[in-house]
């Protein structure tokens, strides 16, 4: 097992993770004032900061870059500390390790997932294995299992279907438990636009069938 292998293994099961759940969906939706609250709760429960520093920068691929600065402004304001670089390799290393996780997250339904963002544009399918899979899910400090559940809470928040399917599928592939699932999935939705809430509940239900309680 390699170093960052070894870093992702040990961020999993971060303490206080359900409050950076909340930080993620406030920042989708532009609340820092909810924002603030959530990482003081993160903090209060012993939550390292790089982990917070994680979903901030995680929002670039399900947010946007805006909703991603104006995180990690929230962060820097409500929780004083330095942020690291972190050695992320090239692009042959992005491209390897992306290929890695995107077969993890979508499981026997990859090669179609490649094959039809390669019909919407083939730079995009490029782009999401090596920038979105390789470069930024992959980092340290930070575990696959709760990158999902980051990724559920922020499309819930956003109201996006059809990607929400996906990473509520993606979560329990990587051995998020039903109710970590859940609780994900509750911190976005009732973030989420009133018009938006029926297709966050749909996704639910073509995930796992019945309703999301909470």
């Amino acid at each position: 097992m390699g170093a960052s292998s070894t870093l992702r293994s040990a961020a999993t099961g971060v303490r206080g993770f359900g409050a950076l759940l909340d930080f993620a969906a406030a920042l989708t939706r532009r609340d820092a004032a909810a924002g603030r609250r959530a990482l003081a709760a993160a903090r209060r429960a012993g939550c390292p900061r790089a982990a917070a520093e994680e979903v901030g920068l995680m929002l670039v691929l399900h947010a946007g870059y805006p909703a991603a600065l104006e995180a990690m402004r929230v962060l820097g304001e409500a929780w004083p500390g330095r942020a690291r670089p972190v050695r992320e390799g090239g692009v042959a290393d992005w491209k390897r390790r992306g290929e890695a996780l995107c077969r993890r997250v979508y499981g026997p339904v990859y090669p179609r997932l490649v094959r039809s963002v390669r019909a919407l544009h083939p730079d995009l399918a490029r782009w999401m294995i090596e920038q979105g899979y390789g470069r930024v899910l992959s980092r340290p400090a930070l575990g696959e299992r709760e990158r999902e559940l980051a990724a559920v809470a922020v499309l819930a928040a956003g109201g996006w279907e059809r990607q929400l399917v996906s990473h509520l599928l993606g979560a329990r592939r990587l051995g998020a438990r039903p109710r970590e699932v859940r609780r994900a999935f509750v911190a976005g939705r009732r973030r989420a636009e009133a018009a938006a809430r029926s297709g966050v509940a749909r996704a639910w239900r073509a995930a796992f069938g019945g309703h999301a309680r909470g």
